[in-house]
């Protein structure tokens, strides 16, 4: 992502939203800062005001109003609202509390909003934190770089000079971006390394999407800017859609794989529910303000495979039935270049759009759908990534897109891309099918192994040798046989993680069978014990046997087994587990 070109003469005086918490015990011990929104409510991290060693918070604390002029000791009493503390999880994800204040703040102290605004690279801003013995707090500035934290839930700030490095009582400090003077954020974390004998520090901020996908007040009150996704494009994401192909191919570019490229198309026919509904959810979950992921180490949604990060999608625009220039105000709201200023907003986006990940729906279907193309091309112009969704096959949009955003090597890559994944079926296939024979003998019942490569070669070889290979027709028909290539490979790569699961599971049955009868076979032992050892020998290699069954016998076992040992005379080492 690039720079910004300008800086904004910000007035951090007038920034009289900031606020510092203290203990409200007699020691006034300075907690950490936060930042007054509306209805006398203040937004801060759930850390700053945590019980030590506990997920409680304290029952009230001290709010003063430093930017106010008001004496240092004074403040106002605020308690943490109602189904709003979201203490830090143990991967860090969370973390966030709303306090409402028991009075009105004082007049001077002007109320903010959190403002959506795309994680753009090397973007300054600036926070005040207010370390112990400072009484006015420290200022600092940083530079914005890529998504982090747990989960993708946070955005890296990095220091811009030494001095600007994060102390402690930063954590809940509003992050105000220098361009627009909007508050995107708030401090949440420091962190100093070393690397080969150097030293690190870097920070991170808790951006605008995270905490709204938290605190529901905040979401419906406090939040401005466009969304990522529009409702009109978005899908419950715990119902994967079925054409998981699709949703494949979509998460791949969102990640920005090197076989990719920056401009891509697809197409999702009206009829084809299953392929919209793939679109919109992948979308979603793409989106941080809505995925439900907190974690990266966590489950993902009702079995997803391929799930995109949280945040590697900026901006989603629904396009059918829009006029180029009410898209060119979607893409300015969404990239931050809103609001009045001396040129025209196509003239504007063109000066100084930012290069975000981009997807566009309906292109087709926009009242003026070339023009609508042309302005997107201004987009890539500027670094941007976008993939054009269409929907109909023989749309001049799509011609159009073909001779301004395509590379002219674009159809020749993207069938070379297409060889490449049919090799990775072909062997994904091949090592599922050996896999599947050596769990024959043991494991029921076993997931089929499809062989779709060898049709798909063929496919690749007609695409290759295809008449239209120069028209846009050919487009539509690589588009389609990538993502069947997507769906065979997704479908073999599950079958040989069953597989795998499944013969790893029965040798860590059979090592622990193996490892408890060993220690019995210095002693005497019941007959029960002997019967219980016997079943699950039997199951485990009599032939093949449902693993939760060989389970429960072995489960069986191992339990008689440990109290026989412990009857024994004499301490009992530790058992194996």
């Amino acid at each position: 992502m690039g720079e910004s070109h300008t800086e904004t003469n910000f007035r951090t005086d007038q920034e009289t939203w900031r606020v510092r918490l203290r203990s409200a015990d007699c020691a006034k011990q300075v907690l950490g800062a936060g930042v007054l929104l509306g209805d006398g409510l203040v937004l801060t991290c759930a850390h700053v005001i945590r019980i030590p060693g506990t997920d409680e918070h304290l029952p009230s604390v001290t709010v003063e109003f430093p930017g106010t002029g008001g004496a240092v000791g004074t403040g106002l009493r605020a308690l943490v609202e109602p189904l709003h503390w979201v203490p830090r999880a143990d991967d860090h994800s969370g973390d966030l509390a709303l306090l409402r204040l028991a009075g009105p703040p004082p007049a001077a102290a002007r109320a903010t909003t959190l403002h959506r605004l795309p994680t753009i690279w090397n973007r300054r801003v600036h926070f005040a934190g207010y370390p112990s013995r400072i009484t006015g707090g420290k200022w600092s500035e940083a530079l914005i770089k890529g998504n982090g934290g747990p989960g993708d839930e946070w955005v890296q700030i990095d220091p811009v000079v030494e001095a600007d490095t994060l102390m402690r009582r930063f954590s809940g400090a509003g992050v105000v971006d220098n361009r627009t003077g909007r508050v995107i954020g708030i401090v949440v974390s420091k962190l100093d390394s070393e690397r080969d004998g150097a030293h690190y520090r870097h920070g991170y901020m808790i951006p605008t999407a995270t905490v709204i996908k938290h605190l529901q007040l905040v979401r419906d009150r406090y939040a401005t800017g466009r969304q990522v996704v529009p409702p009109t494009l978005t899908a419950d994401p715990a119902t994967p859609g079925p054409d998981r192909g699709f949703a494949r191919w979509l998460t791949r570019w969102l990640a920005g794989e090197d076989t990719m490229a920056a401009v891509e198309i697809a197409f999702v026919r009206e009829a084809d529910k299953d392929a919209a509904l793939a679109l919109h959810t992948t979308l979603t979950l793409a989106d941080r303000e809505r995925s439900p992921r907190t974690s990266v180490a966590g489950p993902v949604p009702n079995g997803h495979v391929g799930v995109p990060r949280p945040g590697s999608l900026d901006l989603a625009v629904d396009v059918r039935g829009k006029t180029p220039a009410q898209v060119a105000e979607e893409i300015a709201e969404g990239m931050g270049l809103d609001g009045p200023g001396p040129q025209p907003v196509p003239e504007r986006i063109a000066a100084d759009a930012l290069p975000l990940t981009t997807v566009i729906e309906g292109v087709d279907d926009a009242v003026r759908p070339v023009e609508t193309v042309e302005l997107l091309h201004t987009l890539a112009r500027r670094g941007g990534r976008l993939l054009l969704v269409f929907r109909r096959h023989d749309s001049p949009a799509l011609d159009r897109t073909r001779e301004l955003l395509l590379d002219p090597d674009h159809p020749e890559r993207r069938l070379e891309r297409i060889g490449l994944r049919i090799g990775l079926l072909t062997r994904t296939e091949e090592l599922a099918r050996d896999l599947r024979r050596r769990a024959q003998s043991c494991v029921r019942p076993l997931p089929s192994i499809s062989r779709y490569a060898p049709d798909l070669e063929l496919k690749a070889v007609r695409l290759a040798a295809d008449p239209e290979r120069g028209a846009t027709s050919f487009l539509v028909k690589l588009s389609y046989v990538e993502r069947t290539v997507e769906a065979a490979l997704l479908e073999a790569e599950t079958g040989h993680r069953t597989l795998t699961r499944q013969l790893a599971r029965h040798q860590e049955l059979r090592g622990l069978l193996d490892a408890y009868g060993a220690r019995l076979a210095a002693h005497q032992i019941s007959e029960a014990v002997a019967r219980e050892q016997r079943e699950a020998q039997q199951l485990l290699t009599g032939g093949p046997c449902e693993p939760a069954e060989a389970e429960g016998a072995v489960d069986r076992f191992v339990r008689a087994a440990r109290t026989a040992l412990e009857e024994l005379p004499g301490s009992p080492e530790e058992a194996p587990r």
